[in-house]
């Protein structure tokens, strides 16, 4: 018996296609808080972790001044290294393995 339904996984992959959205709407990439958040969400989502990877997801789209100052210094020391191309490929790689499960 699988631990999330289609359904709940498939809410979790629009729930990170509409941040993707909405970053190429406000035609940017991701901030280095964004791009870390996104990153877990994707290795939570390949762990078939969904839970997990819905809480990052809403710590992505966290108002900047709730965000961690620590975390976020030391995000910003790390070089961007995902960019939306890469995590919408990222993405639809998670997307076609759930359909295989």
């Amino acid at each position: 018996m699988a631990r999330y339904s289609a359904e709940e996984k498939q809410e979790v992959h629009v729930a990170f296609a509409a941040i993707l959205d909405q970053l190429e709407a406000l035609q940017r990439q991701p901030d280095s808080w964004e791009e870390s958040c996104l990153v877990h969400a994707l290795s939570y989502m390949e762990a078939g972790i969904y839970d997990r990877a819905r809480t990052a997801l809403g710590d992505c789209v966290a108002p900047v001044a709730e965000r961690s100052t620590w975390r976020v210094a030391q995000l910003e020391r790390n070089p961007p290294r995902y960019q939306i191309t890469r995590l919408r490929q990222r993405l639809e790689n998670v997307k076609a393995e759930a359909r295989q499960r």
